[in-house]
Parts: structure tokens; sequence; C-alpha cells
């Protein structure tokens, strides 16, 4: 199930206060401002799949299933460097970060709790042109571990989801899917689609002032195994981002919507085919230390 505890990617959580009065021509940057060194950022996410009808083939038996999984991630980053709006070098420190399965098949129910290998560990992580290159700190990675930390990324900034210029409520924008790679993790490749955008409203969340941006987007992709995109993914899914005016943190992101999976995936070293339909939903938080 390696290919699952993968999917890290999503977001969401709890409730909201009342809109913020706002003069009709006032305009506000999306943005936010550029990072700053030392920054630390807490980030919490928990990405659920349920009921998804599931099919495998082992050695040539097709074995049908029901599956649910739930993805949690917690993790600390600090910001080490930055160059502009980019940060340049960071450390991550794992605090969390598993998938839970629960396979039904047969009147049977087959639980399993799958850590990832860099879990417990604190990743240095620099930006060598447009990749990262990441070492554990304080100790030498395992092959498994080594893997892992290929496919991962930094700390990226969400700024191609935005408009450069600052903008009214109600604006309305269109980005290219690849734009959704901060959201959509370490795991995916090759994002293809359209993301329609709208400012909807400003509230006030925790004691600071944020904008509310709903987004709609049909995008496909593909899922690494072990480092090779093997898995075509399709997703269909509606998104609230909570983004502080304030810091540009997205400080609660929320979606829900469908996905479908095809592809060959490793089981105890087996090759087996894949596929799984069902829904998604996911939630996050994020804030500075």
């Amino acid at each position: 199930m390696r290919t699952f505890s993968l999917l890290v990617a999503a977001l969401v959580a709890t409730g909201t206060t009342p809109i913020l009065s706002h003069a009709a021509d006032e305009v506000y940057d999306l943005r936010g401002p550029a990072p700053k060194e030392k920054q630390i950022f807490i980030s919490k996410s928990v990405l659920k799949i349920e009921d998804a009808d599931t099919t495998m083939k082992i050695m040539g038996q097709n074995i049908a299933m029901k599956l649910d999984l739930v993805v949690t991630s917690e993790e600390e980053a600090t910001v080490l460097a930055v160059d502009g709006r980019n940060v340049t070098k960071c450390k991550i420190k794992i605090i969390t970060e598993r998938a839970d399965v629960t396979a039904n098949f047969m009147g049977e129910k087959l639980e399993q709790t799958e850590p990832t290998a860099l879990e417990k560990e604190t990743i240095i992580s620099e930006r060598d042109g447009k990749k990262w290159k990441h070492t554990l700190l304080d100790t030498k990675p395992t092959d498994k571990q080594k893997k892992e930390l290929n496919n991962r990324l930094g700390i990226e900034n969400d700024d191609d989801l935005y408009p450069a210029e600052k903008v009214p409520v109600g604006h309305t924008w269109t980005v290219d899917a690849t734009a959704l790679n901060k959201l959509l993790g370490n795991s995916f490749t090759d994002v293809k689609g359209k993301v329609k955008q709208k400012f909807t409203k400003v509230e006030e969340y925790n004691n600071e002032k944020v904008a509310v941006i709903t987004s709609e987007a049909k995008i496909t992709a593909k899922m690494k195994e072990d480092g090779e995109p093997t898995v075509d993914v399709e997703m269909d899914m509606k998104i609230t981002t909570w983004k502080s005016l304030t810091t540009g943190v997205a400080v609660k992101e929320e979606f829900t919507g469908k996905i479908k999976m095809a592809g060959t995936v490793k089981m105890d070293d087996i090759d087996v085919e894949m596929t799984l339909a069902g829904p998604i939903r996911g939630s996050a938080s994020t804030k500075l230390k």
C-alpha cells in the first residue's frame, strides 16, 4: 500500500465567523508577502478516501474489495534561506506521516497502518535550480528513505494560484493545473487541466482577516510508485481556501471530490495491477509558530 501513503496532498477544518464589511472598490493582495528567514510553519493535513470500489490483479487473479484510506501528516518547516519570493533552503521535521487502510474483502475487514520511511525524521532541503536536494539531519538515509527523499519538494510558494495584482471581492480567474503542485504534494507528475477560482469574501478567522477563495478543478496526473510514474489519476475537486491577508499563509483549506486511479503498484515486491474509484475529501491547516 506504499502508493496510498504517497497521496498526501490535501486539506481542511473548522468554522468561521461572519463576513467583514468592505468597500465595493477595495482591492486585496492574495499572494501576500515574501517568506522570511527563520519563519516556522506548523502544518497538519488529513486525506480520506471512503468506500472506494477497488480491484487488484495479483498473479492472474482478480480481487474486488471496498477500500477506506486515511492519510495523516503533521510537520514543522523552518525557512533557512530565501531568494526573493522563493525559499531556497529549509528544515522540515516530519512529526507524523502515515496511512491507515481498511479493506473489506469477502466479508472480512483487513486493517493496516503504514508510516512512511521518513516519519520522525528531520530533512534539510536545498533548492538546486528548479529541483530540490534533500539530506537527513545527523543520519544516513536507508535505500527506502532515499527513494522517498527523491520524490519530495521543499517549501514552495503558491503564487501561480493567485493574481499578481490586487483584486476586489468577486474577482474570478483561471490557472493551469500545474499551479496545484503545492496542494498535490510530492506524489504527482505530469499534472494537466484547469482550475477555475473565485475570491468570494473576506472573513475573520482566528482573529485575523482572511480571503476566502473557492476553486473547481478537473485534472489528470501520474502518481509515482517507488519514484516512477506508474499510476494514472483523474480527480474532480471543489476546494475552499482561507488565506491570511496579513501573512499570505493558507491557514485552512478543504476539498471534496472524486478520484479514479489505474496502474501498477508494488505489494511485497510483486507488481499488482490496480484500479480504484470513489469519493475523496481532505483538510489542512497551517500556522506560523
